[in-house]
């Protein structure tokens, strides 16, 4: 009788269609407060179990088929992970840096190249930092109490980011939509559910025209950040301004603060028209990435478009800025949601065919992301 029953259900006799949608429930704005104040109290060490809260939050948010997810990361594994990596990665670089700087002096060149070699090691173990976070986050990310994993090398994806820092610099960042593709091909390829792989099929081809848009309008920005700056050293050093704020009179501060004020808000606008010119990029990206991404039969869809994104980052600017970044929660809550809220799965998935992942799960949080300061989603 309960073999009749199972054969009765879609999912149980082949794939059925999945459906995302995020249901925001109450409560973040006092978790935010919550985790502000303790943080405080506790010198920001108490940010693991802060943010391990937020991600519990945010993702019983994101429902499949009306089933939330679940996130089982705790707070003690970040601290545990974040300390090891500080102990044995980060502490003995700065001792060796000061003591260095201190024994020869700061502009001897085995200084300099210690202070080389430490850039160098930072780029070369972000894709590894990257890739270890992205793996611990989907190990602790649970559907009807399936997780996911990813069973690749953090070894190779580093070494792949690295070499991608590389050829981006040569090339003037023409090589960055073949790159971004590669990359994201090797890690959506390595990401399981279960025991059931994702697929990426898919080229960098559809990318370029918009990534020219986006990097003329950079170089035309560049332009306009010249000419700007130039205005401004006229202004205030040569012009009007500079003989009204005369340094023998005691008025030099206001010179300074509006120097200052001028230099802030010019700083504002660039990088606004920056989000703006790249969120043309970003957006062809993301519906790119999202349509070469499949599970069993189904597709991804992804409705971005460039001037939704761009409110997206610019609202999550403001956001971080006016709250001196403890709004940070309803950034993570407002990404999550755009996704959610622009997905469309295509296709079917066999979800009664999808067994446990047998890959070992990670001990220890995301440290070295922590160090470099990294969110992998």
């Amino acid at each position: 009788m309960l073999q009749a029953a199972a054969a009765s259900r879609p999912e149980a006799t082949g794939g059925v269609p999945l459906h995302v949608t995020y249901a925001p429930r109450p409560g973040l704005l006092r978790l935010t407060l919550t985790n502000f104040l303790l943080n405080l109290a506790t010198l920001f060490i108490y940010r693991f179990w802060a943010k391990t809260k937020v991600r519990r939050h945010v993702w019983s948010c994101v429902h499949i088929n009306g089933e939330p997810l679940e996130y089982t990361g705790t707070g003690k594994e970040l601290f545990l992970g974040a300390l090891i990596v500080f102990l044995l990665f980060i502490l003995p670089l700065v001792l060796l840096a000061v003591g260095t700087t201190l024994w020869l002096g700061p502009q001897h060149p085995i200084a300099s190249a210690l202070q080389f070699a430490g850039t160098l090691l930072f780029l070369l173990f972000m894709g590894f930092a990257i890739y270890r976070a992205r793996r611990y986050r989907l190990s602790r990310t649970l559907w009807r109490g399936i997780r996911g994993t990813l069973v690749g090398s953090a070894s190779a994806y580093s070494l792949l980011t690295f070499a991608s820092f590389l050829l981006k610099g040569l090339t003037l960042g023409w090589s960055t939509p073949a790159l971004n593709t590669e990359l994201q091909k090797r890690i959506v390829s390595e990401m399981r559910f279960g025991n059931a792989p994702f697929s990426f099929r898919g080229n960098a081809g559809a990318l370029y025209p918009a990534y020219a848009a986006s990097w003329f309008g950079m170089l035309f920005l560049i332009l306009i950040g010249l000419a700007a700056a130039s205005g401004l050293y006229w202004v205030f050093f040569t012009g009007v301004l500079r003989r009204i704020f005369d340094p023998q009179s005691g008025t030099n501060d206001g010179f300074a603060a509006a120097l200052l004020l001028a230099v802030a808000m010019g700083s504002f606008l660039l990088y606004v028209l920056y989000l703006a010119v790249w969120s043309i990029y970003g957006a062809k990206e993301m519906r790119a990435f999202a349509a070469y991404t499949g599970l069993h039969q189904a597709r991804l869809r992804l409705d971005a478009t460039g001037p939704s994104l761009f409110a997206l980052w610019l609202g999550n600017l403001l956001i971080f800025i006016s709250t001196i970044g403890i709004g940070t929660p309803f950034i993570l809550q407002r990404n999550m949601r755009y996704f959610c809220d622009r997905l469309t799965i295509d296709g079917t998935v066999n979800i009664a065919s999808i067994e446990q992942s047998r890959e070992p799960v990670l001990k220890r949080g995301e440290g070295l992301a922590e160090a470099f300061d990294i969110d992998g989603f």
